[in-house]
């Protein structure tokens, strides 16, 4: 039981990145006033299609090798989180506020790294 409810975080926590690509062309859109360097950072094409790709790969990864226990799957959507939290936590100024809820940040992203680690460590203790 543990097991489905850790693939299903992990599913949920590649579909927020996936939602982020997907959305990241219309938010830059509807909010100008954020600066040419903050949107070419995350809503161009490339880095939109980076993030769908991933969160693609990763749903293929959560519910093929992950729900049959394969620990390499487990420690490549491991590597991943981390890789992805790294490098934004490093490049994107509004992170370091995530903390502070009345200040905007990467709240939707630091709530998917959350969601799928703690999708995996379910997913990988439970027999």
């Amino acid at each position: 039981m543990k097991r489905k409810i850790g693939i299903w975080l992990i599913v949920a926590a590649y579909a927020i990145f996936l939602y982020i690509a997907i959305s990241a062309p219309f938010y830059a859109h509807a909010h100008p006033n954020l600066g040419a360097h903050m949107l070419a950072e995350y809503a161009a094409p490339w880095p939109a299609a980076l993030m769908g790709s991933l969160g693609l790969v990763g749903i293929v990864l959560a519910l093929i090798p992950i729900r049959k226990g394969e620990r390499w799957a487990i420690l490549t959507s491991c590597a991943t989180f981390a890789i992805l939290f790294v490098t934004r936590m490093a490049t994107d100024p509004r992170c370091l506020v995530v903390l502070d809820p009345h200040q905007h940040g990467c709240h939707t992203f630091i709530i998917a790294v959350i969601l799928g680690v703690a999708g995996l460590i379910l997913a990988s203790f439970d027999k």
